[in-house]
């Protein structure tokens, strides 16, 4: 049974300007998780969600019916149920460690370490994240603004072992150099992603940014290449699958409950996994319930899951399909995706 998660979150308003200025004027903050993802040509950082299949479909798909509202949800959710389709394709998965007595909590499932090295990340709960020095700045660190940045110990002042993704040789674990530092050591975490690859040095700085290089900001990815394959310590699942969709935020929109038990800053991704043989009326009983919460099955179920994670991958078979990041589509492909807890900063009412 699932408890009544919404008396914990402020109303929504409709028309909240009143609301907003008030939040404004109060200026309290709560911090938020941020979620970077990689495709092979892009580099993205979400707040919501990443999808792939059933709810990818209707959220794309229904845009040729955007005349009529919000009803082309609901319509074409009908159409896809009627038209059910299937997706060949590999997920692989940090399991993120969470209270074993936690709702979604699944003995079987959850191994008790979440993975070392480049292949895992540290979990949401027990285990600290330590946080690059190329976005202090971002996080306010105060250990590093009270102690010598090269000794402060919440800090991950390593930089060989990722520069080791971008730069090596060894073909199984080369990172394309889709993004590169533009200064690894710098308080200002600057990124360039270059249609060609190639590292942007200091002397940039100095002259300009180049004509055509898109300036990006954030951390460096801790994951393995997305060509290269993933460390034995991730769970992984292959076969056909309805859909995939990750979220981090409680509500994929105003009328979707879809992770009750996400906050905006616990470090967790909460992935969804729904395989091929889910019955119709199961999937038809799921998106019913999508609205108040109640979606997810109450005892264990074969073909549906819900799964806590700090980092995924998927690796769909084909051509043919939707993938969605923040409910905009992005290109069909294998994409990866790792949160970065307490990231940003985002205004709240209390």
């Amino acid at each position: 049974m699932f408890m009544d998660y919404t008396k914990e979150f402020e109303p929504f308003e409709t028309k909240p300007i009143l609301a907003s200025a008030l939040t404004v004027v109060k200026g309290k903050h709560s911090m938020l998780d941020i979620v970077r993802v990689e495709t092979r040509s892009h580099i993205m950082f979400s707040f919501l969600s990443v999808g792939w299949g059933l709810i990818s479909d209707i959220d794309i798909e229904s845009e040729r019916l955007r005349a009529i509202g919000g009803q082309r949800f609901t319509l074409w959710s009908v159409h896809r149920l009627i038209s059910l389709r299937t997706y060949q394709g590999k997920v692989s998965y940090i399991p993120a460690l969470v209270n074993p007595s936690h709702p979604y909590h699944r003995s079987n499932s959850l191994p008790r370490d979440g993975g070392g090295g480049h292949g895992g990340l540290g979990g949401a709960a027990g285990i600290g994240l330590k946080h690059s020095i190329s976005y202090n700045t971002t996080l306010d660190c105060q250990d590093c603004r009270t102690a010598d940045e090269e000794n402060c110990d919440a800090c991950d002042t390593n930089f060989s072992d990722v520069l080791s993704l971008e730069t090596g040789s060894n073909l199984e674990t080369f990172r394309p150099r889709i993004d590169s530092w533009y200064s690894a050591t710098s308080r200002k975490s600057t990124y360039f992603s270059t249609q060609d690859s190639i590292y942007e040095s200091d002397r940039a700085s100095n002259e300009g940014t180049t004509v055509g290089t898109n300036q990006m900001y954030g951390p460096p990815s801790r994951l393995p290449a997305l060509t290269a394959p993933v460390p034995d310590t991730w769970k992984s699942l292959a076969g056909e699958f309805v859909m995939v969709h990750a979220a981090y935020q409680t509500h994929l929109s105003t009328d979707c409950f879809f992770a009750p038990l996400s906050k905006l800053n616990d470090g967790i991704i909460w992935l969804l996994i729904i395989k091929a043989g889910a019955s119709r009326a199961q999937l038809l009983s799921f998106m019913l319930g999508l609205g108040t919460g109640t979606h997810m099955p109450t005892q264990e179920n074969e073909y549906i899951q819900m799964v806590p994670v700090t980092a995924f991958r998927i690796e769909p078979v084909g051509t043919t399909g939707h993938m969605t990041v923040d409910g905009e589509d992005v290109e069909y492909g294998p994409i990866q995706a790792e949160i970065f807890p307490s990231l940003a900063r985002v205004m709240v009412p209390k």
